[in-house]
């Protein structure tokens, strides 16, 4: 898993952590680094394991070895800011905005981009888990009209042929030499919305009727758990990391088969 920046109030932290994560954690990753900001290995040595700090000109240098994003190059700028302020009333001042910026970055909605369809047409999309269903079963290349679905999914024909030209209609699906394939740029639901619920539930009610099968190649786990408030917080951050992570092997990954990951984790 890769490692987020938005865990960390400490570039420095970030960056030993980053290395660590590494291939061979991170062995000869101070040398490399050094050559990349064209200052000794003695220096980047000063810097990741003492008290020296970089400066927001190597700072920024640093951000484009890392290959980071332009949030997370603001997010470690602003980390250098308040690693080297003198004064506690700079310090508070930076820490608001990161504070604020951990906060914006838990919202996934805020790290996964992907367009929404609008009106009646996402009412109907995520009223029923059929719509998305169909519609990664069909990118697979292996179900490529309305009896082929049925049979697959046990459904009625009609309601699948139904589906099928909703999705074709909004251009969910598209068809392309006698093939139906993927449309439209994936669908995403806000936390915001009013659908999300119903979004969750959908799909939870397939995860239930597929635990009853009881499957090798599925895998369901549940775990209760007593832990630190500290563990809590690192979990919280971490889930939207995850899928973050998971998005960036999924999206360019070819259709070759499907599956559902439901992840929940909350107080009781």
């Amino acid at each position: 898993m890769s490692v987020s920046i938005y865990h960390y109030n400490d570039y420095k932290e970030f960056y030993n952590a980053w290395v660590a994560n590494q291939p061979r954690e991170g062995f000869g990753e101070y040398r490399r680094l050094a050559q990349a900001l064209n200052v000794s290995t003695t220096m980047v040595s000063q810097v990741f394991k003492g008290d020296k700090h970089l400066s927001l000109e190597l700072a920024t240098e640093m951000c484009d070895y890392l290959r980071l994003i332009e949030d997370e190059i603001e997010y470690f700028l602003l980390l250098v800011d308040y690693n080297r302020a003198g004064s506690f009333k700079l310090q508070k001042h930076f820490l608001r905005q990161i504070k604020n910026r951990q906060e914006k970055s838990k919202k996934l909605e805020t790290r996964v981009k992907a367009s929404e369809l609008s009106g009646e047409a996402k009412n109907t999309f995520y009223s029923s888990w059929v719509y998305s269903g169909v519609r990664m079963l069909v990118d697979t290349g292996k179900y490529n009209d309305a009896e082929a679905l049925s049979q697959h999914l046990n459904l009625p024909r009609n309601h699948v042929q139904k589906v099928l030209d909703f999705l074709l209609d909004n251009n969910l699906l598209v068809e392309a030499k006698g093939k139906l394939k993927m449309g439209a740029a994936r669908t995403h639901l806000g936390s915001s919305s009013s659908l999300v619920t119903r979004h969750h539930m959908n799909w939870r009610i397939q995860s239930m009727a597929k635990l009853q099968q009881n499957r090798d190649e599925d895998f369901f786990y549940t775990g209760p758990m007593v832990l630190s408030e500290e563990v809590a917080n690192w979990i919280r951050q971490e889930l939207p990391s995850f899928v973050e992570s998971l998005n960036a092997k999924l999206i360019p990954s070819p259709s070759e088969t499907v599956r559902c990951l439901n992840i929940d984790f909350f107080e009781y």
